[in-house]
């Protein structure tokens, strides 16, 4: 499944096909809670890309005692997420700390004010510097609403600079965006393990599955996991894709292979990533099948650019209008899972069919208007 969201059908006779019309399963949802408190707890439990840094701002306007400020509070999921996360893992840590410079956590402000190390970097930003956000005082110009914080660069000194132009002219020279390309490269990494906090336990997820389904369950070990890409690794947004694809995988405890074009093969294996030729798309397919075949394994092929794996549980929509879609997907369990809990999940279905043909080929539709 995706972010794209992914749905399938659990009574579908062709296993591993997403969009059935035979009714679903029934939701495992409280009889009391209504579709709208449903669809609050559900979106509140998915974290997306700056879930965990609005939570801090949120935190940090609460902490500042402002009376002027009206914000919101964060959501549950993202606010124990957020103060789970080191300092030592957050972007606006320096990638390197030169000799004798300022700890992170002892960051303050020529006033003394509390400097927090942030989740997002500037793009110019140096390695030895940080980035990090601080509550602001009400002054004269303050209307209420929004504000109360702000984002603030910190050089090896434990200097505070407000602006980039005023680092600049401290450093001696303007920074380019080779200077942060190696803060964005581990700004993405972060983000994409970040992501993967909200996950739903396996055993809990796989109870979606009927007895004999389970029954099916291959372990990991028995898939050979394949990324499909090529030339993804040119710009910040391709590789923040292949860190969150990479990291999802890795937190599963899973190293995939992936199978991209010649020309960008040490650029991938520069990220880390254990990569090899594949050629172009059709090549690539068959070459991660051959490979798999070779290793006795099924074989897993995913997309380089998938932000979530998610299943869908509740009962069809009485019928094909808007109105009734919204309804069923309202009322819907949503699980919010691994790439690696929804191959097994899929493989076990198509392996349990024993009424004509085994399936051979399970996917899904990545789509996040399914």
């Amino acid at each position: 499944s995706s972010s794209r969201q992914r749905r399938e059908n659990p009574n579908c006779r062709r296993a591993g096909h997403w969009e059935c019309s035979r009714a679903m399963g029934k939701a495992p949802a409280s009889k009391k809670a209504s579709p709208k408190a449903v669809r609050k707890v559900m979106k509140e439990k998915r974290l997306r890309k700056g879930s965990l840094r609005k939570a801090l701002m949120s935190g940090l306007k609460r902490k500042g005692g402002r009376q002027d400020l009206k914000f919101e509070d964060a959501p549950a999921a993202a606010a124990s997420a957020m103060k789970a996360v080191p300092i030592k893992e957050r972007a606006g840590y320096p990638l390197v700390r030169a000799k004798g410079s300022v700890d992170p956590k002892n960051w303050r402000t020529v006033e003394g004010k509390e400097v927090i190390v942030d989740f997002a970097r500037a793009a110019w930003l140096p390695d030895d510097w940080g980035q990090g956000v601080k509550t602001t005082n009400a002054t004269s110009r303050s209307t209420g609403g929004g504000g109360g914080t702000y984002t603030v660069f910190i050089s090896p000194e434990g200097r505070v600079f407000y602006h980039r132009w005023a680092a600049e002219d401290y450093f001696g020279r303007k920074f380019t965006a080779q200077d942060g390309f190696r803060g964005q490269l581990r700004m993405a990494w972060l983000q994409g393990k970040q992501l993967q906090v909200s996950w739903d336990v396996d055993s809990s997820f796989f109870k979606v599955l009927t007895r004999l389904e389970r029954r099916f369950l291959p372990k990991k070990d028995e898939l050979h996991f394949c990324i499909i890409s090529a030339r993804r690794t040119g710009s910040l947004e391709g590789v923040k894709d292949i860190a969150t694809v990479q990291s999802a995988f890795l937190t599963a405890g899973v190293s995939p292979t992936w199978y991209v074009d010649a020309p960008s093969l040490e650029a991938y294996k520069a990220l880390g990533l254990d990569a090899v030729v594949g050629g172009k798309l059709t090549e690539a397919r068959n070459k991660a099948l051959k490979d798999a075949k070779k290793k006795g394994k099924a074989c897993v092929q995913v997309s380089d650019d998938i932000s979530a794996w998610e299943y869908h549980d509740g009962k069809q929509a009485v019928d094909r209008s808007d109105e009734a879609a919204n309804i069923a997907h309202a009322n819907a369990t949503r699980y919010v899972i691994s790439p690696v809990a929804a191959a097994r999940f899929i493989l076990a279905k198509m392996r349990s069919v024993t009424d004509g043909p085994r399936p051979r080929l399970g996917g899904v539709y990545m789509l996040g208007s399914c």
